[in-house]
């Protein structure tokens, strides 16, 4: 009965030991699979999309890519690919049209990219890899009556 009784106590213990080594291997595996899904710039960059447009007299379209985004005062999010910069057009009748360009930067964090080179694709696919220019995300403009 003790050599039985010793037999399933290492049993139990060899099956804790095992138990032990599939979670470490399944966080290292989901750890793996998060970091070659994802980019560095998508993970820790500036990814905001966001930009306040306000207008002298309010009230204007805002436009971007001839596709209306609002009406001003808004904070509209540009689309996530935007390599290159967006223009954005305010329009309102009686005024004449007046457009801006919002210009992008590369994120420095991407440079990381480098050390986990599948995550380069990611983030250039998804326009991870720049970030909206700080100086353009408040427009404001002063119509001009037509």
């Amino acid at each position: 009965m003790a050599i039985l009784f010793k037999e399933t106590y290492r049993f139990g213990e060899l099956k804790r030991e095992v138990y032990k080594i599939m979670k470490i291997a399944k966080l290292a595996l989901s750890c793996a699979l998060f970091a070659t899904i994802t980019g560095c710039a998508s993970i820790a960059g500036d990814n905001s999309r966001a930009v306040k447009v306000e207008s002298y007299p309010s009230g204007a379209g805002i436009y971007v890519d001839n596709q209306q985004y609002g009406v001003t005062p808004a904070v509209i999010n540009l689309p996530t690919y935007i390599y290159g910069g967006k223009s954005v057009t305010v329009r309102k009748s009686g005024y004449h049209d007046q457009t801006s360009m919002v210009n992008t930067k590369f994120q420095p964090i991407a440079l990381l990219d480098i050390l986990f080179w599948p995550t380069f694709v990611i983030d250039a696919a998804t326009g991870s890899l720049v970030k909206i220019d700080p100086a353009n995300t408040n427009l404001h403009f002063k119509m001009q009556k037509a």
